[in-house]
Protein backbone atom coordinates (compact mmCIF):
# COMPACT_ATOMS: atom_id res chain seq x y z
CA UNK A 1 0.00 0.00 0.00
CA UNK A 2 2.80 2.33 0.95
CA UNK A 3 4.63 1.37 -2.27
CA UNK A 4 1.37 2.54 -4.21
CA UNK A 5 0.26 6.09 -2.54
CA UNK A 6 4.69 6.74 -2.71
CA UNK A 7 4.18 6.03 -6.79
CA UNK A 8 1.00 8.28 -6.88
CA UNK A 9 2.42 11.10 -5.12
CA UNK A 10 5.51 10.41 -7.68
CA UNK A 11 3.12 10.71 -11.08
CA UNK A 12 1.38 13.53 -9.49
CA UNK A 13 4.53 15.69 -8.86
CA UNK A 14 5.90 14.54 -12.56
CA UNK A 15 2.73 15.78 -13.78
CA UNK A 16 3.08 19.19 -11.95
CA UNK A 17 6.26 19.51 -12.95
CA UNK A 18 5.57 19.10 -16.71
CA UNK A 19 3.09 21.58 -16.41
CA UNK A 20 5.12 23.99 -15.35
CA UNK A 21 7.84 23.28 -18.10
CA UNK A 22 4.90 23.90 -20.97
CA UNK A 23 3.82 27.11 -19.03
CA UNK A 24 7.21 28.78 -19.02
CA UNK A 25 8.39 27.21 -22.56
CA UNK A 26 4.69 28.83 -24.00
CA UNK A 27 5.50 32.02 -22.08
CA UNK A 28 9.27 32.62 -23.48
CA UNK A 29 7.37 31.74 -26.79
CA UNK A 30 5.50 34.60 -26.11
CA UNK A 31 8.17 37.17 -25.23
CA UNK A 32 10.02 35.68 -28.16
CA UNK A 33 7.40 37.06 -30.69
CA UNK A 34 6.99 39.85 -28.91
CA UNK A 35 10.35 41.22 -28.98
CA UNK A 36 10.51 40.26 -32.97
CA UNK A 37 7.20 42.02 -33.46
CA UNK A 38 9.10 45.17 -31.41
CA UNK A 39 12.70 44.77 -33.45
CA UNK A 40 10.59 44.93 -36.96
CA UNK A 41 11.53 48.05 -38.77
CA UNK A 42 8.65 49.95 -39.81
CA UNK A 43 9.98 50.67 -42.91
CA UNK A 44 9.80 47.85 -45.83
CA UNK A 45 12.95 46.09 -46.22
CA UNK A 46 15.16 47.60 -49.43
CA UNK A 47 14.05 47.08 -52.78
CA UNK A 48 16.35 43.36 -53.79
CA UNK A 49 17.19 42.78 -50.60
CA UNK A 50 20.39 44.61 -50.79
CA UNK A 51 21.39 45.99 -47.31
CA UNK A 52 22.22 49.52 -47.37
CA UNK A 53 20.02 50.32 -50.37
CA UNK A 54 17.51 53.38 -49.72
CA UNK A 55 13.93 52.77 -49.60
CA UNK A 56 11.56 54.75 -51.70
CA UNK A 57 9.66 57.06 -49.51
CA UNK A 58 5.75 56.31 -49.53
CA UNK A 59 3.56 58.71 -51.81
CA UNK A 60 1.13 60.18 -49.30
CA UNK A 61 -2.47 58.70 -48.65
CA UNK A 62 -5.22 61.10 -50.39
CA UNK A 63 -7.02 62.60 -47.46
CA UNK A 64 -10.36 61.30 -47.46
CA UNK A 65 -13.22 63.33 -46.61
CA UNK A 66 -16.71 63.03 -45.56
CA UNK A 67 -19.09 64.16 -47.98
CA UNK A 68 -21.59 66.21 -45.72
CA UNK A 69 -24.96 65.44 -46.32
CA UNK A 70 -28.03 66.78 -48.12
CA UNK A 71 -30.88 67.80 -46.39
CA UNK A 72 -33.12 64.60 -47.30
CA UNK A 73 -30.49 62.47 -46.39
CA UNK A 74 -30.11 64.41 -42.54
CA UNK A 75 -33.74 64.31 -42.32
CA UNK A 76 -33.81 60.43 -43.47
CA UNK A 77 -30.71 59.53 -41.45
CA UNK A 78 -32.54 61.60 -37.84
CA UNK A 79 -35.59 59.73 -38.87
CA UNK A 80 -34.23 56.40 -39.20
CA UNK A 81 -32.29 56.40 -35.98
CA UNK A 82 -35.10 57.79 -33.80
CA UNK A 83 -36.98 54.50 -35.50
CA UNK A 84 -33.89 52.23 -34.34
CA UNK A 85 -33.87 53.95 -30.96
CA UNK A 86 -37.60 52.94 -30.16
CA UNK A 87 -38.29 50.22 -27.98
CA UNK A 88 -41.05 49.17 -25.26
CA UNK A 89 -39.27 51.34 -22.98
CA UNK A 90 -39.00 54.40 -25.20
CA UNK A 91 -42.45 53.83 -27.61
CA UNK A 92 -44.37 56.42 -26.09
CA UNK A 93 -41.52 59.33 -25.63
CA UNK A 94 -40.52 58.95 -29.10
CA UNK A 95 -44.47 59.23 -31.15
CA UNK A 96 -43.91 62.90 -31.66
CA UNK A 97 -40.49 63.06 -32.73
CA UNK A 98 -40.65 60.31 -34.89
CA UNK A 99 -43.55 61.92 -36.61
CA UNK A 100 -42.05 65.34 -36.96
CA UNK A 101 -38.84 63.56 -38.42
CA UNK A 102 -41.63 62.01 -41.04
CA UNK A 103 -42.68 65.39 -42.11
CA UNK A 104 -38.90 66.37 -42.24
CA UNK A 105 -38.37 62.80 -44.59
CA UNK A 106 -41.73 64.01 -47.22
CA UNK A 107 -40.21 65.95 -49.12
CA UNK A 108 -42.50 67.20 -52.30
CA UNK A 109 -44.56 69.85 -52.73
CA UNK A 110 -47.60 68.02 -51.22
CA UNK A 111 -46.85 66.17 -47.92
CA UNK A 112 -49.13 63.92 -45.43
CA UNK A 113 -50.71 66.02 -42.82
CA UNK A 114 -49.76 66.11 -39.42
CA UNK A 115 -52.82 64.15 -38.51
CA UNK A 116 -51.79 61.08 -40.43
CA UNK A 117 -48.26 61.00 -39.14
CA UNK A 118 -49.14 61.52 -35.62
CA UNK A 119 -51.32 58.14 -36.35
CA UNK A 120 -48.86 56.60 -37.93
CA UNK A 121 -46.28 57.27 -35.66
CA UNK A 122 -48.43 55.88 -32.91
CA UNK A 123 -48.92 52.53 -34.72
CA UNK A 124 -45.60 52.29 -36.09
CA UNK A 125 -44.14 52.53 -32.07
CA UNK A 126 -46.56 50.64 -31.17
CA UNK A 127 -46.10 47.49 -33.47
CA UNK A 128 -41.92 48.24 -33.58
CA UNK A 129 -41.76 47.80 -29.90
CA UNK A 130 -43.58 44.41 -30.10
CA UNK A 131 -41.21 43.04 -33.14
CA UNK A 132 -37.97 41.92 -32.03
CA UNK A 133 -36.61 43.04 -35.97
CA UNK A 134 -32.70 42.38 -37.12
CA UNK A 135 -30.97 45.18 -38.51
CA UNK A 136 -31.41 43.97 -41.99
CA UNK A 137 -35.56 44.37 -41.27
CA UNK A 138 -34.93 47.36 -39.75
CA UNK A 139 -33.10 49.06 -42.45
CA UNK A 140 -35.59 47.69 -45.33
CA UNK A 141 -38.38 48.90 -42.68
CA UNK A 142 -37.10 52.00 -42.61
CA UNK A 143 -36.50 52.56 -46.52
CA UNK A 144 -39.72 51.36 -47.53
CA UNK A 145 -41.58 54.26 -45.32
CA UNK A 146 -39.16 56.66 -46.33
CA UNK A 147 -40.29 56.13 -50.18
CA UNK A 148 -43.52 56.05 -49.62
CA UNK A 149 -43.58 59.53 -47.30
CA UNK A 150 -42.06 60.59 -50.76
CA UNK A 151 -44.12 58.63 -53.37
CA UNK A 152 -46.24 61.08 -55.49
CA UNK A 153 -44.52 59.74 -58.41
CA UNK A 154 -44.26 56.18 -57.16
CA UNK A 155 -46.25 53.44 -59.27
CA UNK A 156 -48.94 52.11 -57.39
CA UNK A 157 -48.26 48.32 -58.15
CA UNK A 158 -44.77 49.71 -56.13
CA UNK A 159 -46.30 51.66 -53.54
CA UNK A 160 -48.71 48.41 -52.48
CA UNK A 161 -45.59 46.07 -52.43
CA UNK A 162 -43.89 48.22 -49.94
CA UNK A 163 -46.51 48.55 -47.85
CA UNK A 164 -47.36 45.10 -47.76
CA UNK A 165 -43.55 44.44 -47.06
CA UNK A 166 -43.41 46.62 -44.11
CA UNK A 167 -46.56 44.90 -42.70
CA UNK A 168 -45.01 41.33 -42.90
CA UNK A 169 -41.49 42.59 -41.53
CA UNK A 170 -43.62 43.32 -38.41
CA UNK A 171 -45.33 40.51 -38.24
CA UNK A 172 -42.74 38.35 -38.86
CA UNK A 173 -40.77 39.99 -36.29
CA UNK A 174 -43.65 39.25 -33.96
CA UNK A 175 -45.61 42.45 -34.13
CA UNK A 176 -49.24 41.50 -33.93
CA UNK A 177 -51.56 41.25 -37.11
CA UNK A 178 -53.65 43.99 -35.11
CA UNK A 179 -50.78 46.68 -35.06
CA UNK A 180 -49.27 45.49 -38.44
CA UNK A 181 -52.43 46.12 -40.31
CA UNK A 182 -52.78 49.44 -38.51
CA UNK A 183 -49.34 50.76 -39.84
CA UNK A 184 -50.29 49.41 -43.17
CA UNK A 185 -53.56 51.39 -43.02
CA UNK A 186 -51.54 54.58 -42.12
CA UNK A 187 -48.93 54.31 -45.12
CA UNK A 188 -52.05 53.78 -47.50
CA UNK A 189 -53.32 56.82 -46.26
CA UNK A 190 -49.94 58.33 -46.46
CA UNK A 191 -49.51 57.45 -50.29
CA UNK A 192 -53.74 58.90 -51.10
CA UNK A 193 -52.72 62.10 -49.46
CA UNK A 194 -49.72 62.23 -51.78
CA UNK A 195 -51.15 61.54 -54.98
CA UNK A 196 -50.66 64.24 -57.82
CA UNK A 197 -53.98 66.22 -58.04
CA UNK A 198 -55.27 65.84 -61.56
CA UNK A 199 -54.96 68.81 -64.13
Amino acid sequence: MKHLIIAIAALVSLSASGQIGVDAIAKQRARDVANQNNNRSIEPPAPGGAPGAQARPRPAQPAVTATPLTASQQAFANFQSQLFAVNTNTAASLKSTLAKDMAEVARGATKPSADTLSKLSDHLTTSYAEAKLTLAQKTRLAQNIGVLLNSANTLPAQKEAMIKDVESILQTGGASAENAAAVSADLKTVTEELKPTAK
